[in-house]
């Protein structure tokens, strides 16, 4: 079982909220704040949650005949779910959306859903969904916390605290790695903001 990043997440704060001496659009900031965003929130976070609007993809290897499957809260709407597998011949096919439901953060399959065989792959079930909280429902903690982690990692210089890695030309992803020190830092600045809406596995 794996979760992988398809867009975003977008973030739930803007350098002009940082204090200090800086552009209100300064790009330094803009990548502290996503450095803290993946330390904090779903699906590599210790939040549990996603925070800023994300669509993730759960890969599993089967079926193995599940009534239901935990997805990361909240999910933005049923419709914002699509669920597609492999079949034994690695032909991708998706599945009637009348098939399953949404309770919560669980998806269910409805009795009247034949589990089919899947491809012997890693990514053979592929459920996609948007999760995280609208830019005007972000709760105020969660941004508050943000905050208060970015102008940790600002007023110690954390420009080199965490490694920033950009893949070729034409793709322009971006992935954030924050180091022990700087995990540790954002943690304890913002775990007790936070309490309230962590999601326990």
């Amino acid at each position: 079982m794996a979760t992988r990043i398809i867009s975003g997440p977008e973030p739930i704060i803007t350098p002009a909220d940082i204090a200090g001496d800086h552009a209100p659009d300064d790009a330094g900031i803009a990548r502290m704040i996503a450095a803290v965003q993946a330390s904090i929130a779903a699906p590599s976070g210790w939040l549990g949650r996603a925070l800023g609007k994300v669509t993730l993809e759960l890969w599993l290897t089967n079926f193995d005949c599940r009534d239901w499957i935990s997805l990361y809260a909240p999910v933005v709407a049923a419709d914002a779910i699509s669920v597609k597998y492999l079949d034994l011949d690695e032909v991708e096919q998706t599945v009637d959306p009348g098939m399953y439901w949404l309770a919560g953060n669980d998806l269910g399959f409805r009795y009247a859903f034949q589990f089919p065989q899947v491809a012997c792959r890693p990514d053979a079930i592929r459920i996609r969904y948007s999760a995280g909280y609208e830019a005007d429902a972000v709760p105020v903690e969660a941004k508050q916390a943000t905050i208060m982690s970015v102008q940790h990692m600002a007023a110690i210089s954390a420009e080199n605290l965490f490694l920033r890695s950009e893949e070729v030309e034409g793709v322009g992803s971006f992935q954030y790695t924050v180091s022990d020190q700087a995990g540790e830092i954002i943690r304890k600045a913002s775990e007790n903001l936070l309490q309230g809406l962590r999601v326990y596995a």
